[in-house]
């Protein structure tokens, strides 16, 4: 009896831990480290209907203009949206996602989220600045008694003075913006936690190269120590092979089980369609239904993609489970043909 408690302990508080990240891991693994997996995530322009922000405004407020030249942010902010177009924050999204991969997969040391701002620089001194300056012009704030429409040592306005009209200040400001922004940088760093640095190859002795293989050694280990500790147990759970191959076959079977429900719940259509139709009341800010649409599809693949891993990881265990089953009864089939036989001689008559 002591044995069997041992044995169900290390099944519930080691074994079926490891088997769930085991599996889990072995699900994510086609697609977490896949860069033309997020490619494709960020490549619905959609999704960039209301991304940049009033922290990004404030970064290129801060970076881009000097102290002098700085301007009113929630004005900025108006003014950068009809610049910062979502072809651009596409473009600007995917190649944060190629840096990443970059630095993950060793062909760059050092990682920050940079943004690329000469793109919108070159808008900005050409046809565009004309309609940003309009749109800074009519959100900028009524100049205060005493202040002035122009820091001292300043190019751009950044209030509207007594008298002077949203057309003149709008003319100001794009007359203004090529010497303002003649020494601003191309890119600018996103955050103030610096960078990230390392060298993959480093550790070749140890792993090759790149994150790839650190996962597949994780995953390695990890089923290993999972298979091993399913072994202590069924040895310590059953008296003879028959007991020994079924309680390997129910440590499978358990988190077998649950990956195959766990796939065929996430790729229900009662998933997909309740993904497909988030009232527009669970977003923070009203958005378009062109918004909604593009969040659902790229929610609902990543879903499904997980679901069929999961799915799929969940079948393998399982059929080696039944396998495992199928021997026991054999075992136990062979162990009732094959009896002791004992010979008694008779004596003779």
């Amino acid at each position: 009896m002591m044995r069997k408690l041992v044995a169900v302990s290390i099944l519930l508080v080691i074994y079926l831990p490891l088997a769930f990240a085991a599996m889990t891991l072995i699900s994510i693994r086609p697609w977490i480290l896949d860069r033309g997996f997020y490619e494709r995530l960020v490549g619905d322009e959609r999704l960039y209907e209301t991304l940049w922000t009033d922290d990004l405004s404030a970064q290129f407020d801060q970076k881009v203009f000097t102290t002098v030249e700085q301007l009113p942010l929630d004005a900025l902010s108006i003014a950068l949206r009809e610049v910062a177009t979502p072809d651009y924050l596409r473009t600007q999204a995917t190649k944060v996602v190629n840096d990443v991969f970059d630095f993950i997969e060793g062909r760059e040391q050092n990682f920050q989220v940079m943004l690329d701002i000469s793109p919108l620089k070159a808008d900005l001194v050409g046809e565009k600045g004309k309609v940003f300056a309009t749109a800074l012009a009519a959100a900028l704030p009524n100049c205060e008694i005493g202040q002035s429409s122009i820091a001292v040592g300043g190019r751009l306005t950044r209030c509207i003075a007594p008298g002077v009209s949203v057309d003149e200040a709008a003319n100001q400001i794009t007359a203004a913006l090529p010497a303002a922004l003649e020494a601003s940088p191309d890119t600018i760093v996103i955050g103030n936690r610096g960078y990230l640095r390392t060298n993959w190859y480093d550790y070749a002795w140890l792993l090759g190269s790149g994150v790839h293989a650190v996962l597949d050694v994780s995953i390695l280990l990890i089923i290993v120590t999972a298979a091993g500790a399913a072994f202590v147990g069924s040895i310590l759970g059953g008296d003879d092979m028959r007991g020994r191959l079924r309680w390997y076959s129910a440590a499978l079977f358990v988190p077998g089980g649950l990956a195959v429900l766990a796939g065929l719940i996430l790729v229900s259509p009662a998933v997909i369609v309740s993904i497909s139709s988030v009232p527009s009341g669970w977003f923070a800010v009203q958005h378009s239904t062109a918004y909604r649409e593009a969040i659902a599809q790229l929610v609902v693949p990543v879903v499904q993609q997980v679901g069929g891993s999961f799915l799929l990881t969940g079948i393998v265990v399982s059929a080696i489970a039944l396998i495992l089953l199928m021997w026991s009864w054999a075992a136990s089939s062979v162990r009732r043909e094959n009896p002791k036989m004992v010979q008694i001689p008779l004596p003779n008559s």
